[in-house]
């Protein structure tokens, strides 16, 4: 099995390079890709990205698909990418990371079909829901100023107006306001033109916010069962709905995990995977075998030079000897939760236009491996700081955005904490009263584009704890993350994902 890497920069930065054996590493504003040849159906395709780096990938836009296409276009001619479909169809803006916060339908509209639509809006100013393969003018947004929105006087199909407007470094118009509106109308030229809202079910399995669309001619289609997104390279990467059980190549996103070594190993430096996160870059091709299944020993050092920790781990259930190894061996089984409302638990294919309520967006990640740690020497600190006790839960006491809690507790444990019974949360309060932060973080993520708050991972149940004045009730800022309190009743809280908090892993998958 050969794995190539790729990392698509955002952003420009001065690199400082610092080399460690055949390993670059470096800290960046990034995505890093990883283009796996071993054929798997959608879900194991992304257990394993999300045991191995972080997810199936995601792809913002047209740049990293671009990117993307250089990679893999050689290797393969069809690969999974993260895009999948829940049956629940939802209005959102072509630009990303926009509220679908004031809508302005004429009578009748928006028609409920559960199939791609397009909006457009007529010389009142009012909306319609339109077949996005209709031609008509267009307006793309003015990032600027909304008295300068760009009125594009050639009609064209909603998808063929959207790529106008990107190849002009913008995007088709979002409208967020009664004033936005009417600026669109003035611009309009007293025509039906298209603007950027459209509705698919689509939705990406890490839970971001991407609105790209790369389709093929005709598709997505929709037939029986095709809820699984792969990029067809031998169509110029364009993407293709295709059944989740067929098999194929797929590309990963994030840094490539720490995984033990097959054979006795030491390090001389201190153990760095409660610091910052980086991407690695390693040698082109890589050969590493799919899965671990026998018990390794490696031995990280700890800030004391004199203290070291010993780590076992197995991906069986086994059993530490010695007074001071904490026991995983009889962790509680979860019952995972989806929907922390009623709105669409048992609606497979509901349109969901209100705000308000909570779905799940992606699937069961790897099953996790058993931890068991012992220590050598007087200092008996965890290296990260972990209150560990019976149970399924475990506090890290190390100040993380959401973004680093998530990529932590996959590596190292399973993932952030899904509380889906009262039983978990009566673990979860236990647990957060240990904190050295006011709140700790949970795997609950919201959704500005669509409004509603959902679990990470795939999990059925309703339960709700939200502190008055928090939940979907609310409207939060783009990459609003859910915590709960560390102290009183332990209740939810919406906060900005780079906020630094202690938080909470889930030790068992299922």
């Amino acid at each position: 099995m050969t794995e190539n890497r790729l990392i698509v920069t955002k952003r420009t930065y001065t690199l400082s390079l610092i080399v460690f054996s055949v390993f670059c590493s470096f800290t960046l504003g990034s995505l890093e890709y990883h283009f796996v040849d071993l054929s798997k159906n959608y879900e194991e395709a992304k257990s394993y990205c999300r045991e191995m780096y972080t997810d199936l990938a995601t792809v913002p836009n047209a740049e990293h698909m671009r990117n993307i296409i250089a990679l893999v276009s050689h290797k393969t001619a069809r690969a999974w990418i993260g895009l999948e479909s829940r049956g629940v169809w939802m209005w959102h803006w072509s630009l990303i990371d926009q509220n679908t916060d004031f809508f302005k339908w004429r009578s009748g509209e928006p028609q409920g079909n559960n199939q791609d639509s397009c909006a457009a809006m007529d010389l009142n100013g009012e909306w319609f829901e339109s077949d996005c393969r209709t031609e008509r003018n267009f307006v793309c947004q003015n990032n600027g100023d909304t008295s300068g929105h760009i009125f594009v006087a050639e009609a064209k199909s909603w998808r063929n107006a959207q790529s106008h407007c990107r190849d002009l470094s913008s995007d088709l118009v979002s409208i967020h306001s009664a004033e936005e509106n009417t600026a669109v109308q003035n611009v309009s030229a007293s025509q039906n033109v298209w603007i950027g809202l459209f509705r698919d079910p689509w939705i990406w399995s890490d839970g971001s916010n991407s609105s790209f669309r790369f389709w093929k001619s005709s598709q997505p289609n929709y037939r029986s069962g095709q809820n699984c997104t792969a990029a067809v390279f031998r169509d110029g990467g364009r993407w293709n709905d295709l059944r989740c059980s067929g098999r194929r190549d797929f590309v990963c996103y994030g840094a490539r995990k720490s995984t033990p070594a097959t054979a006795n190993s030491r390090s001389t430096t201190a153990a760095t995977f409660a610091t910052n996160y980086t991407t690695t870059l390693t040698p082109l091709p890589m050969t590493s075998s799919e899965e671990v299944g026998e018990t390794s020993d490696f031995y990280v050092s700890t800030d004391e030079p004199t203290t070291t920790t010993e780590v076992f781990t197995t991906t069986a259930e086994t059993s530490a000897t010695g007074p001071t190894a904490p026991s995983t061996t009889q962790l509680e089984s979860l019952a995972w939760s989806t929907d922390l409302s009623e709105a669409t638990a048992k609606t497979p294919d509901a349109t969901a236009t209100q705000p308000g309520f909570t779905v799940s967006v992606s699937t069961e990640t790897a099953s996790a491996s058993a931890t068991h740690m012992k220590h050598k020497g007087q200092n008996t600190t965890q290296v990260t700081g972990h209150i560990r006790h019976s149970g399924s839960v475990i506090l890290i006491q190390k100040n993380m955005t959401w973004i680093e809690a998530m990529s932590y507790c996959r590596e190292h444990h399973v993932d952030l904490v899904h509380v889906t019974t009262e039983g978990l949360q009566e673990e979860v309060a236990e647990r957060a009263k240990h904190a050295t932060s006011a709140h700790v973080w949970l795997g609950l993520r919201y959704t500005c584009k669509f409004n509603f708050w959902f679990w990470i991972r795939s999990v059925p149940g309703c339960f709700q704890n939200w502190a008055p004045g928090h939940g979907p009730g609310r409207e939060y800022d783009c990459g609003a993350s859910g915590a709960a309190e560390a102290t009183g009743r332990q209740q939810w809280v919406g906060l900005p994902e780079t906020e630094k908090l202690n938080f909470l892993c889930s030790l068992c998958a299922g």
